[in-house]
């Protein structure tokens, strides 16, 4: 079994351990998965030939199982090395069948990397990767505070940028939930700072001020209350103010990663007014009645449904801009209504 350890998967990701040719990047952070997935095939890839790097669909595999395997042991025109880069094959078809005969007779010029969902680890691809000694799987869960801290770090450093300690808690508070889109936040802020020297609580506020607003507060709250009117109200507020679908899926996805979490206590034997309350970073008190609410509503395998499909509206969002905001309002709408029943 080789599975990495999350302490070890960022640094695995930007350098693949020599003799392994097939990797697994999975889990609940979408825009995570992207990048790590993005960083292998990067680092795999002969970059001065374009033909390296060739992009499948796990749906197309699921319609074309000798696919996979006609790329993977093709010689490449130019004689380098070659990646595959599988997208969606966390999907209800079991691509495991598929790619066990690649891990048996691993492809000797071409690393193959597969982009999968939250899979449980029951999953057959999941179990497939980790029972495999030639294969890597690397589990991709939402950045804590720590990691949102580096990500700042990390980006405001490439900026030739500080920032206020006051900001960068604030920031961290607004951030987390996917990689991508926080990494794209703080990119914009770094942006916005520019030949300032320093990022400052105002700088923060006026760039991603938005993501703590009411009307996102108003977003959060109807959709886990089923409070529809509201919901469809608030969404229109957003996308007349220019708040991107993206960066509100992330925040629902938060929200609902918080009650998830809140959710155990309460299953513990906590009450939901407890569980609200030592919840960090705090909530603020005039949500916390809502919050309390919407823990006795939801408990954990409708919780578990309502994050697959924010995990799915996240990245769909991320990948069809042009269509993020009918995306969005659909799924809030049907976890509204879910909780509304």
């Amino acid at each position: 079994m080789v599975a990495a350890k999350a302490a070890d998967a960022d640094r695995i990701a930007a350098s693949p351990p020599a003799g392994i040719s097939l990797f697994l990047v999975y889990g609940p952070d979408t825009g995570l998965v992207s990048e790590r997935s993005e960083k292998i095939a990067a680092a795999r890839c002969d970059a001065a030939d374009p033909f390296s790097l060739i992009r499948l669909d796990g749906t197309a595999l699921a319609q074309n199982a000798s696919l996979l395997a006609d790329e993977a042991y093709a010689v490449s025109m130019f004689g380098g090395r070659r990646t595959i880069l599988v997208r969606d094959a966390g999907g209800r078809t079991n691509l495991a069948p598929i790619i066990a005969p690649l891990i048996a007779n691993p492809p000797p010029e071409t690393t193959v990397v597969v982009e999968g969902g939250d899979l449980k680890k029951s999953n057959p691809l999941r179990s497939l990767f980790e029972k495999e000694k030639l294969a890597y799987a690397i589990a991709c869960y939402v950045d804590d505070e720590a990691a949102v801290g580096r990500l700042i770090e990390e980006e405001t450093h490439a900026a030739g940028l500080t920032i206020e300690p006051e900001a960068r808690r604030l920031l961290i508070s607004l951030l987390g939930g996917d990689r991508l889109a926080s990494r794209g936040e703080i990119v914009k802020l770094c942006l916005f700072a520019h030949g300032k020297g320093q990022i400052t609580v105002a700088d923060v506020e006026e760039v991603t001020g938005d993501a703590a607003s009411v009307t996102l507060d108003e977003i959060l709250d109807a959709t886990a209350l089923g409070d529809l009117e509201t919901l469809v109200q608030a969404l229109s507020r957003s996308e007349a103010e220019g708040i991107r679908a993206d960066v509100l899926a992330g925040a629902v996805l938060r929200h609902f990663q918080t009650l998830d979490l809140a959710r155990s206590d309460v299953d513990a034997g906590a009450t939901a007014q407890a569980a609200v309350s030592s919840m960090r970073p705090p909530v603020f008190f005039k949500r916390a009645d809502k919050m309390a609410r919407s823990l006795n509503i939801w408990n954990q395998p409708r919780l578990a449904r309502a994050l697959e499909l924010l995990s799915a509206a996240a990245r769909d969002c991320r990948l069809n801009a042009h269509l993020a905001p009918e995306i969005l309002t659909q799924t809030l709408l049907t976890i509204a209504r879910a909780a509304r029943r």
